[in-house]
Formats: structure tokens, C-alpha cells, sequence
């Protein structure tokens, strides 16, 4: 049953990463190495697992650099090279995921968490409008200005009614 959830999970994030060209799958692998050592930084206590899981991180983020510049674009085309990318950093984010999982599977709930919270954070686009918080003096200011001046209109003309 593990292994259906983690095809399913793999294939969940290859078809996000198939909407990214070669340079985004990289810099997203990247920033998900990034926040797997950061949450590692943060909640392992011991020196041992911590500098074990650091370095197969760093052994990771290195492997996929290097492998990606020896691929040879050229004989592959774009889409397929693009995919076979997106295929493979899935890949490598599940084993990665699973190797963190045998040391302590709440460490995966914190990258998971952390992970989408940043994607969440990047994704949201400021309203093109002013959000106002609270009153708006500066209106109800016009609002009794211009009541005041119908008053006095009002006031004016009902002066001069009664005179004539």
C-alpha cells in the first residue's frame, strides 16, 4: 500500500513539474533541498543522524547538478528531455522523502508543510486595490461637508422664501 501511495505521490509532483521548463525543475529541486536541510537544521538533535542526512542531501543536490549538465540535448528533443528532467527530480524528492521518513516521518510532515507554505506565499498576487482597514475619516469628512453646504442651502433659500 506504501508503494501505490508514493507511485501516486511521485506522479503528483512529475505532473507539476512537467508545467516547468529544465532551469525551473532545477531551481524547485534545489529550494526543496534547501528546506529539507533547513528543517533537518531545526529539528534533529543528534549530530550524528543530523551531519548522515545533511550529507546525502548535499550528495543529492550535487548528483543532480552535475548529472544535468552532462545530458546531451542534443540528440534528445526538448519536451522529452524536459520530461525525462521532471521524471527523474520526482524521483530523486521521493527518495529523498523516504530516506528522511526512516530516520523520523514527522520531519516529512514539517518539509511538506513548509514546502507548499512557501509556494502558497510566492503564488498570491497583491489586490490592485487599496484594502482599507478600519474608518475612513478623510470620507466621512466630505460626507459632512457636503451635507453641511446642503444645509445651508437649504437654509438659504427657505430665508428667502419667508421674506417674499
Amino acid at each position: 500500500m506504501a508503494d501505490v501511495k508514493d507511485a501516486i505521490e511521485e506522479m503528483i509532483e512529475e505532473s507539476y513539474l512537467l508545467g516547468l521548463s529544465e532551469e525551473e525543475i532545477l531551481a524547485d529541486f534545489s529550494r526543496f533541498i534547501d528546506t529539507c536541510y533547513t528543517v533537518i537544521q531545526d529539528n534533529v538533535k543528534s549530530r550524528e543522524a543530523l551531519s548522515r542526512l545533511a550529507e546525502n542531501l548535499a550528495r543529492e543536490k550535487t548528483s543532480t547538478r552535475s548529472a544535468d549538465q552532462s545530458t546531451d540535448l542534443g540528440k534528445v528533443a526538448a519536451k522529452d528531455a524536459q520530461r525525462a528532467c521532471a521524471e527523474k527530480a520526482a524521483r530523486r524528492k521521493r527518495m529523498v522523502l523516504k530516506a528522511i521518513a526512516d530516520y523520523d516521518p514527522h520531519l516529512v510532515r514539517l518539509i511538506n508543510e513548509q514546502r507548499f507554505q512557501v509556494d502558497l506565499q510566492e503564488e498570491v498576487a497583491r489586490p490592485k486595490f487599496k484594502v482599507r482597514q478600519g474608518h475612513d475619516w478623510e470620507r466621512y469628512g466630505q460626507l459632512l461637508l457636503q451635507a453641511g453646504c446642503i444645509t445651508v442651502i437649504a437654509l438659504i433659500l427657505f430665508l428667502i422664501y419667508l421674506r417674499f
